[in-house]
């Protein structure tokens, strides 16, 4: 299976839909030469490529209402993160769910994880074969503005790659990849930029310009990035796995029903999808 990426977006809560799409691969045995995952899809990217079934939606459930998690009261402090990165980068992965980095480093495919720079504004692409910390870049990728610390990993300071490249699929095809799986968490419309986001980061970052209008393009960004995608896919050079069904979960959502639905979506739709997938592979 040469020259086919798979790309996994983002998405916050909503990339537990990606971990069901990923479940089904690994029960399929459906190796992709090269995945490239954005801040959640960066995390399930990890998941497929160490082949633990299940892994992400532990990740995403089980310690949900743990405050070392996700405490939300953290959203009116600056003090406090709303997420523990260090519960979830360190503790989860190193003793409590333990990832299995023996198979993950065995095994052969390539996995790209995507930042942004906070000091120039573009995407930096983390090779894992040449990562020397894979919990922190990938802790970096999923570094949200606002309720996240700015990472520094390799002498660069760094902020979730959804900022500078939310759908990385001309990486990609830039890469080699002449066919792409392309995972959306949510359905093709547009997202629509926050009224008061520019402000906001002029409070939380005061003296970097470039960050401020960083995330105040990014929304722009991912229109263009969804848009190109959408053409892509009328093109044959990229097939789009999307959630069939609306299920309202937002970036940082607690709602257990709703995520285990989306989670049990993104399995049915990578069954449902399977065969005509394999033809477009094959084609």
């Amino acid at each position: 299976m040469e020259n086919i990426g798979l790309v996994l977006p983002g998405g916050g809560m909503r990339g537990v839909y990606t971990s069901g799409v990923i479940d089904f691969f690994i029960e399929k045995n459906l190796r992709f030469p090269y995945t490239i995952g954005v801040s959640a899809g960066a995390c399930n990217g990890s998941a497929y490529i160490s082949s633990q079934h299940g892994f992400g939606k532990i990740f995403y459930t089980k310690y949900l209402n743990d405050k070392r998690y996700l405490n939300l009261r953290n959203l009116f402090r600056h003090d406090k993160p709303v997420l523990g990165m260090d519960f979830i980068f360190d503790e989860m992965p190193n003793k409590l769910e333990l990832f299995d980095f023996d198979s993950f480093n065995k095994a052969p495919e390539k996995l790209i994880i995507t930042a942004t720079n906070c000091i120039n504004g573009e995407s930096v692409y983390i090779d894992r074969h040449n990562c020397d910390d894979l919990l922190k870049a990938i802790r970096a990728s999923c570094s949200l503005p606002f309720v996240s610390p700015i990472v520094e990993y390799s002498d660069m300071q760094l902020l979730d790659g959804g900022l500078s490249d939310p759908i990385p699929i001309k990486k990609s095809q830039n890469d080699g990849n002449s066919k792409n799986i392309v995972v959306l968490t949510s359905d093709h419309e547009s997202s629509k930029k926050p009224r008061y986001i520019k402000r906001l980061a002029k409070k939380f970052y005061p003296d970097n310009n470039t960050l401020i209008q960083t995330i105040d393009n990014c929304y722009d960004i991912y229109n263009d990035s969804l848009k190109y995608v959408n053409e892509q896919q009328k093109d044959g050079k990229a097939f789009v796995i999307t959630p069939s069904q609306s299920i309202k979960l937002n970036t940082l959502d607690k709602n257990h029903k709703n995520i285990n639905n989306l989670y049990s979506l993104g399995y049915q739709d990578a069954s449902n999808s399977y065969n005509q997938m394999i033809n477009y592979i094959k084609n």
